[in-house]
């Protein structure tokens, strides 16, 4: 597929392979979201959701850290009636993105070279996969500065550390560190700096090659379960299943398995 791009801006898009790669720019100041890249990476992931060429969503960052969570200068906001639009408006662009990123039905990777903090931390862990450099950490600082946590967090990150850890990184500030996610399951996999957009590009133009349906209905199917009963969740994957069952990728699938050759599946 051939490569399209957008001028760079504080959020680049691109779309190669399939895989519509989305990059924070605002490296000097750690990537952290002020009102022009919260704005425009809000745009960015309603693009790709959107874009027909875009089969996968890659998020990372430019510089040193992924996302440092929250320009603070932007919190502090002015006056009593322009901080509350203001605050409107932040919470509008995190309910889409985040909303967006959860619920598409396109696989979705934060490759996270380096910090992923606050509002970063959501955008993360919001994702459907995580690969990270070994100098990358998540970062709930919202006590330090005096605030209860946001972006979705406290029902992300107790499902991935269990309600314990998550509440003492949220009381403390501390970071869960690289090595530390990795051994509990939040990461995928960490990887030299090096090497983490190879890494990230092969698993991302794998998935653009699968079957997009089977992979949408596999992401619908692991939502529906977290808030779900065992026999709910078996009753709605059967259901998914007898849809996937009348679909081409399933006959191509089925014709490449009995003909002991890669399947080729199509791109609807």
């Amino acid at each position: 597929m051939a490569e399209r791009t957008a001028e760079m801006g504080v959020v680049g898009y691109a779309v190669e392979n399939g895989v519509a790669w989305i990059r924070l720019n605002r490296p000097a100041s750690m990537n952290a979201l002020d009102g022009e890249l919260r704005r425009a990476l809000a745009e960015a992931v309603r693009r790709a959701e959107k874009d027909e060429a875009a089969r996968v969503l890659v998020l990372t960052g430019e510089g040193r850290a992924f996302c440092a969570g929250a320009d603070v200068r932007d919190l502090l906001g002015g006056e009593a009636g322009e901080a509350g639009e203001a605050e409107a408006a932040m919470r509008r662009d995190y309910e889409l993105m985040l909303g967006r990123l959860r619920t598409m039905p396109k696989p979705t990777i934060a490759a996270m070279n380096g910090v992923a903090a606050g509002i970063g931390a959501s955008l993360a862990l919001v994702s459907d996969l995580r690969l990270a450099v070994p100098q990358a950490s998540i970062v709930e600082a919202f006590v330090k500065i005096g605030l209860t946590v946001d972006g979705g967090v406290s029902w992300l990150l107790p499902r991935l550390v269990g309600t314990a850890r998550a509440l003492e990184l949220f009381y403390t500030g501390d970071p869960l560190t690289a090595q530390e996610a990795l051994a509990r399951g939040v990461l995928n996999r960490v990887v030299e700096p090096d090497q983490l957009e190879p890494a990230v590009r092969e698993l991302a133009e794998r998935l653009a090659n699968g079957p997009a349906q089977a992979l949408a209905a596999i992401k619908r199917s692991v939502a529906h379960a977290m808030n779900a009963t065992f026999e709910d969740a078996m009753e709605f994957e059967f259901h998914l299943q007898s849809v996937q069952l009348r679909g081409e990728d399933f006959k191509e699938g089925a014709r490449a398995f009995l003909e002991k050759r890669p399947p080729r599946f199509g791109r609807a």
